[in-house]
């Protein structure tokens, strides 16, 4: 579905989005923490848009790390500038804008009690948000940077060929190359914005050098994965940055007869749960709802992820999540005692 704010009600929203937006306060675009493609390149967007239209300066808040390869080489081949929340002032007629993530969501740092000017996201709707002037939700789409693809393109702005780049990859991680989730939206999108991409720099993101330590956290994760019938699940332990838990997952969703893949893993006091699937008749994000919580997780049909807080104690990290590893078994009417090691 499509939510607009109270004088938007189709899918022409930019002037609507730069009505919001045309405060006298400095903006903050604020994506989730431990942003992925697409939330970097929606805020990219968002950014080049208002500084175009509005010429107005705005900042992208780090509420987390940025610590997959990929994610790290879009930052420096494509001169996307992140702030981190902790040196951003809130005050004073301070605007923010939501993307990918909307108000109350364990997964972004806006802070409690303020309410954002704009948000706009590709996730399902988790609340009305009635006080929030601007809002455009579209759970039908695959990636938030489809949403900004179609803000860029009613602009009639000239392409930044680094912002067409963003926007690109953004919508081919989320999707993965356009195979999971994607609507007709995001293929009209992802093929209006391939000639106004920087190849070079796009082949430098999707081929990012990686340390050896890479290689130990993914040999573990295998090492340490299990089959459950039709379900792998890997227990990680401590891993060095958030999205490694995401990226296991859906690394080990492709193993062969396998529809559900799981990664469970702990950074700082929390711990993190990613979980993919290729089954259609299961919603994904419902799914880790069930198992964390429904404020604690959230996604779409066939991804999703959540954390929850578990202290500073190892022993609790491994107790949470044989929890959240019993949890999800169940959920999806397996026991624990029926699994075997994936590598004898």
């Amino acid at each position: 579905m499509t939510i607009g704010g109270p004088n938007n009600n189709n899918r022409g929203t930019l002037p609507s989005l730069l009505q919001a937006l045309d405060g006298p306060g400095q903006l903050v675009i604020l994506p989730h923490d431990n942003p992925d493609p697409d939330a970097l390149a929606s805020a990219a967007a968002l950014k080049y848009l208002v500084g175009e239209l509005l010429r107005k300066e705005a900042h992208i808040a780090l509420g987390g790390i940025v610590g997959r390869a990929e994610n790290r080489a879009m930052l420096t081949y494509l001169n996307i500038t992140l702030v981190p929340v902790s040196e951003v002032q809130f005050g004073g007629g301070t605007q923010v804008a939501l993307v990918d993530t909307q108000p109350g969501r364990p997964n972004n740092s806006l802070p409690e009690g303020l309410v954002p000017t704009a948000v706009i996201d590709h996730h399902p709707a988790y609340d009305d948000y009635p006080g929030v002037p601007f809002l455009d939700l579209r759970d039908q789409y695959g990636a938030t940077s489809t949403i900004l693809t179609e803000y860029l393109r009613e602009s009639k702005l000239t392409i930044e060929p680094k912002i067409g780049t963003a926007l690109f990859y953004g919508i081919a991680a989320e999707t993965q190359d356009l195979g999971r989730e994607a609507t007709a939206a995001d293929i009209e999108a992802s093929h209006f914005l391939y000639p106004h991409t920087n190849k070079r720099r796009l082949a430098k993101i999707e081929n990012a050098r990686v340390p050896r330590e890479y290689f130990r956290v993914f040999r573990e994760a295998i090492d340490r994965a299990v089959l459950y019938d039709s379900v792998v699940v890997s227990l990680l332990g401590d891993v060095r940055y958030p999205d490694m838990v995401a990226e296991v997952a859906d690394f080990l969703l492709r193993l062969d007869q396998v529809t559900w893949a799981a990664a469970i893993g702990t950074f700082g006091s929390c711990l993190h749960c990613s979980i993919r699937t290729i089954e259609r008749d299961v919603n994904a994000g419902d799914l880790l709802q069930q198992v964390l919580g429904s404020k604690l997780a959230g996604g779409h049909d066939m991804i999703a992820g959540g954390r929850i807080h578990v202290g500073p104690d190892p022993a609790a990290h491994e107790r949470a999540a044989a929890m959240v590893r019993d949890r999800l078994l169940a959920a999806l009417g397996l026991a624990p005692s029926c699994g075997q090691p994936l590598v004898a």
